[in-house]
């Protein structure tokens, strides 16, 4: 018998073959063992036994080996498995094998690449794709020396029940068309996830001839929550308020974690001890359920790093992946690289700390690692921290794929904020347990912690730039050190310079703004962070990268006018901790210069803001309530943009659609469609999915001798993999600029576009206050 390859490697000058039999057994163990938690074993174990089939034909044996000419790509070896399934599903009569047998053969076409199921013409792309003829009577030749018919009857058989036993779930969670198309969208997209994940993995493993998976005993849980009781009994020895407020609120996490909880609130005032508290929720809840591993997930780097500490120290560095791009960039070490871009491509450690950017790509954007990933939260504990920071246009695709985790993928989310968004009232709403916190009666905790007020000091004609100072060095006089936060990096460089230009004795007037680099910043936050301990004279203007995460108290904070979380989240700079002893005032001013242009989000919420104000009804700026009916009004008004609207096909439509029922390519009078709930345009829907509309070019910038110095190695000959290495040392050194501050540089000649394709900026352009300016114009226009 014909031992067809699927991979092939060199031992000490010997090949050594994978035939094509032992890969499609791997991967189907490795499936098998991915899916059991989910009751899914036999799906995933047919999945890995035919993904590979298309491998069993001489010129693939051939291409495998060298001797031939075919080049990567060029054979497809993915219909075979699935137009052979089929064949056999379809010999039955049996219409629920035929429906099962079509889902597990999608996810066998597609393992290498996504694809839309109802192509640009409005056919029926995955019976084209089946209907291939290439090699195909050899292939099913050779397929009895892997598996018979037989066989795959009977493990189809026992698929059908485990596929109609989520397909009757999905039903439940809806029988919306709409949605019960995404549901299953998601079904088969993780799916996709096991058996990419599966696949990758065994092919690793032969390749490098060992274990590549990280497989953690569920003791790992005792460790943690000992660990964390050590932490807490910390806290509990200590006597002042705060920290026994803390302690009852963590205690109250940890009493949760009893019982079953699917989606759930935790509703914790700023200082709270939110992260802490819903760390030990997670490890307990992992402990007493019997769940996989713990995900924290953060909006912004600043409070992914703050926080991913705290958590390495309850944890352990060993147990703990932070996934994001800093962490690479100060690595030095190939094999040190290596091993962490495949924990990042695997998402197998206990403890995962990332973004979410990588949390929303990894459940809809078309990139095969972030498919790969998607399976792991499953049977987890899911932390997101400050979630009202999900982008608005996002927020039907992250209710629904949270309603998919918690249902289906058994997941607990933890939803974290003090300012808490109305999930639940969209059109497309997130099916939260409760309205309450996990903590219960949150409002007794609000009124301790409260150390703060917001002000409203809007007025008609508003402000402007000067008489912002203005206002901002009365309170300085008055109250001590403020914190200016301001929606444009435009706005916030003119009242830095009149703030200076008034400034005479030894204040520092500091400036922050994403026009510096992320060194700069860190290192800006830090010198910031020391002077207020110090209890130095300062004043910040910043923009609202500060607002989130950022570990700082004023004695005064005010804001540019924005939408009312903004306002709260400010106030989360003021007086953290009751430092101050007092309460103290966070003001809120509508600047009349400040331009937000195609800042659609900020305006909106801007607006809903002036109304509640002028409403009077609100006698507390940032209680929950308030908050509720800000965000529940916000997203009324904004109804018709949380579904990601895009152009697809020169119409307009929305994600949530391509990923549901498609109706853009599924014309009604299109004849022989798949079923409605198999039309998602995933490949489509994926390319356009972009967490962060972002249409700037990145530019490495001059701000220290060690940015110096890359962008010296950069002008240099260097070899392609020392490239990549200095590029992700730059990272920390790289600014995003828009079109118009582009053209403006260019037109100065301060660009230089390197071999490469990198861009550098000219040091005269760089200032260690403001980051990147024009020349001899420090006061010109950068847009936000």
């Amino acid at each position: 018998m014909n031992q067809y390859a699927a991979h092939i490697r060199k031992n000490n000058g010997h090949i050594e073959i994978q035939t094509v039999s032992e890969h499609c057994e791997g991967t189907a163990r490795q499936a098998e063992k991915y899916a059991k938690i989910l009751h899914l074993s036999h799906v995933a174990r047919l999945q890995g036994i035919i993904h590979d089939l298309g491998k069993l034909r001489v010129d693939f044996d051939d291409y495998i080996h060298g001797r031939n000419n075919i080049q990567r790509g060029m054979i497809d070896h993915c219909y075979a498995g699935a137009r052979y399934l089929m064949q056999i599903a379809e010999s039955t009569k049996d219409k629920q094998l035929i429906e099962t047998a079509g889902f597990i053969a999608r996810t066998v076409v597609s393992h290498h690449g996504l694809h839309d199921w109802v192509d640009e013409n409005g056919e029926d792309y995955f019976k084209r794709r089946i209907s291939k003829d290439e090699k195909y009577d050899e292939i099913v030749e050779n397929v009895h020396s892997i598996i018979s018919e037989n066989e795959i009857i009977q493990l189809l058989s026992d698929a059908r029940d485990e596929y109609a036993q989520i397909r009757m779930k999905i039903r439940y969670l809806s029988d919306d068309r709409t949605l019960f198309s995404f549901y299953m969208g998601q079904f088969e997209r993780l799916m996709q996830s096991i058996l990419i994940d599966a696949d990758r993995t065994d092919t690793a493993q032969f390749q490098s001839g060992q274990e590549t998976e990280k497989d953690f005993d569920s003791s790992i849980w005792n460790l943690f929550y000992d660990r964390m009781e050590m932490k807490s009994a910390e806290f509990e020895k200590r006597t002042d308020k705060i920290s026994r407020l803390r302690c009852d609120i963590s205690n109250r996490c940890r009493d949760f974690s009893d019982h079953e909880s699917g989606i759930c609130r935790l509703i914790v005032p700023t200082g709270g001890g939110k992260t802490l508290s819903a760390f030990r929720y997670a490890v307990h809840y992992c402990k007493k359920h019997g769940k996989e591993r713990i995900f924290y997930i953060a909006p912004y780097m600043s409070i992914l790093e703050q926080n991913s500490d705290v958590i390495k120290e309850i944890v352990g560095e060993e147990y703990l992946l932070e996934h994001h791009s800093d962490i690479v960039s100060g690595m030095e070490n190939d094999e040190e690289i290596a091993e962490y871009e495949l924990r990042s491509d695997k998402w197998d450690m206990p403890v995962i700390a990332t973004t979410l950017v990588q949390f929303l790509n990894t459940l809809f954007l078309d990139r095969m690692d972030s498919v790969r990933r998607m399976h792991r939260l499953c049977n987890s504990v899911i932390i997101i921290d400050e979630v009202q920071s999900v982008p608005t246009k996002c927020v039907s695709l992250f209710n629904l794929s949270m309603n998919f985790l918690s249902r289906i993928g058994g997941s607990s989310i933890v939803l974290c904020s003090a300012t808490q968004p109305s999930f639940e009232k969209t059109k497309y709403p997130m099916k939260i347990d409760t309205e309450n916190s996990i903590t219960g009666e949150y409002s007794k905790d609000f009124m301790a912690f409260k150390r703060n007020e917001i002000i409203s000091k809007v007025r008609r004609e508003g402000y402007s730039y000067v008489e912002a100072a203005d206002f901002c060095l009365e309170r300085y006089r008055q109250e001590g050190n403020v914190l200016f936060v301001v929606n444009t990096k435009v706005a916030a460089i003119h009242i830095y310079q009149a703030i200076k230009s008034k400034v005479t004795d030894d204040t520092n007037i500091i400036h922050i703004s994403t026009n510096m680099c992320p060194e700069h910043r860190r290192n800006v936050l830090k010198e910031l962070s020391e002077t207020l301990i110090c209890h130095s004279k300062v004043i910040c203007i910043t923009t609202q990268l500060i607002e989130a995460g950022v570990d700082i108290s004023f004695p005064c904070v005010i804001r540019s006018l924005a939408g009312m979380d903004n306002s709260a989240q400010a106030a989360g700079r003021c007086n953290r901790s009751n430092e101050y002893g007092r309460c103290c005032k966070v003001y809120l001013l509508n600047l009349n210069e400040e331009k937000l242009g195609s800042l659609k989000e900020i305006k909106t919420g801007q607006d809903i803001s002036r109304q509640m104000l002028e409403s009077n009804k609100y006698s507390d700026l940032q209680s929950v309530e308030t908050l509720r009916d800000y965000f529940e009004k916000y997203y009324q008004e904004q109804e018709d943009e949380l579904k990601y609207n895009i152009e697809d096909m020169g119409v307009q439509t929305d994600i949530l659609n391509l990923l549901s029922i498609d109706s853009c390519r599924s014309s009604p009078g299109s004849a022989n469609l798949p079923s409605y709930y198999a039309r998602q345009a995933f490949k489509t829907a994926g390319k356009k999915f972009h967490v962060i509309d972002d249409d700037s070019i990145s530019v490495i910038v001059p701000y220290d001798e060690s940015a110096k110095e890359i962008i010296s190695y950069l002008h240099s000959d260097i070899r392609c993999d020392e490239m990549v290495k200095i590029l992700r040392k730059a990272q920390k050194y790289t600014v995003g600029i828009f079109e118009q501050t582009e053209k403006k540089l260019n037109d100065e000649h301060a660009l230089e576009l390197l071999q490469s394709g990198v861009y550098v900026l000219d040091e005269r352009y760089y200032d260690q206050q403001l980051g990147i300016v024009l020349e001899g114009k420090k006061m010109d226009l950068l847009m936000f």
